[in-house]
């Protein structure tokens, strides 16, 4: 370009020179709704993060749970009622009420809730660590993902059950002659053997808190998800003991709440068969019970698992990539 001046005008060079233009349609990135902020977690985040947990994805958390956990009353009844034809159905009969106290359908039904509710435990725990990113889990997804570890879980179950036992009989064996002395000393020993072991399954169970959060996340198996638990808990011990034991009483109350209501209204439909009142209680009061319980302490669970991961190992800077983008 040639100036009325004779000079030739600037070039392409020059041009790149020349101040940028301010832009005035800019606008600041919008970050993702996590369910807790990117930062080391109090009290407060972690139980204000878990119901924000359960809202973030509902159909997830509370409706995968009642499903899974309704089949698994059913087949668990189902598999009582079989074993009570077969070996009889009163393993406690009570002449007076012409029912039993306990039976195989009662004892059935528990333990595969018991069972049912530690596999769940994985996929809800997956899908609160997923919503600490912004990313909302379906119930198919979760359900895939928790049938994928139900193994390593149900390892991980039997290799802590095993030690309990194995722990408890090294404890009460050498007891056992000193229990039929006249003088006591027995029952001071066992008195004081019970109380170091309650101490010691305590520690035990706060340094292991974060194991299943491994086989669930980091898809590990139970050894190494034992090892993974042991190093993010060195130094926070009173940290997850405490969040998680008042976390646990929170939630538990509430359950109870809940839980005392179906188990009033089960009392109302079983009124005409003792045994089928005892059964419909049962059934009524542990699945209302878990299915509000289950979700919020896996949420609190996966969030101290978040808030160890931020403390150790700098996690919260994939948290606000994920977020922030």
């Amino acid at each position: 370009m040639t100036l009325p001046t004779g000079w030739d005008g600037p070039r392409y060079f020059a041009a790149q020179l020349a101040p940028e233009p301010v832009r005035t349609n800019w606008t600041a990135p919008v970050a993702q709704p996590g369910v807790v902020p990117p930062r080391p977690l109090n009290f407060g985040d972690i139980l204000g993060g878990a119901f924000r947990a359960v809202r973030f994805a509902p159909m997830t958390m509370f409706g995968l749970t009642l499903v899974v956990l309704m089949i698994a009353q059913l087949l668990g009844i189902g598999a009582g009622y079989v074993l009570g034809r077969q070996f009889g159905g009163a393993l406690v009969p009570v002449e007076d009420l012409g029912t039993t106290l306990l039976s195989w359908s009662t004892i059935t039904g528990a333990l595969a809730s018991s069972v049912t509710s530690i596999v769940i435990g994985v996929g809800l725990v997956f899908t609160v660590v997923e919503a600490v990113s912004g990313r909302r889990v379906a119930p198919g997804r979760a359900l895939r993902q928790l049938l994928s570890r139900m193994g390593a879980i149900l390892g991980l179950t039997g290799l802590t059950s095993v030690a309990v036992v194995g722990l408890g009989a090294l404890a009460f064996v050498p007891l056992a002659p000193l229990l039929d002395d006249d003088s006591g000393l027995g029952w001071i020993v066992l008195l004081l053997v019970i109380l170091g072991g309650g101490a010691l399954a305590v520690w035990l169970g706060t340094r292991l808190l974060l194991a299943p959060c491994a086989i669930a996340v980091e898809g590990v198996g139970p050894l190494r998800a034992i090892q993974r638990s042991w190093t993010l808990s060195r130094g926070l011990f009173w940290r997850l003991c405490g969040t998680y034991a008042l976390a646990s009483i929170i939630i538990g109350m509430a359950a109870s709440t809940v839980s005392t209501v179906f188990s009033f209204a089960a009392i109302l439909l079983g009124l005409g068969d003792p045994g089928l009142m005892l059964l419909a209680v049962t059934t009524a009061s542990t699945l209302s019970s878990t299915v509000l319980s289950l979700p919020l302490t896996s949420a609190v669970q996966a969030l101290l698992y978040v808030d160890a991961r931020i403390r150790r190992e700098g996690y919260d800077l994939a948290l606000s990539e994920a977020l922030y983008g």
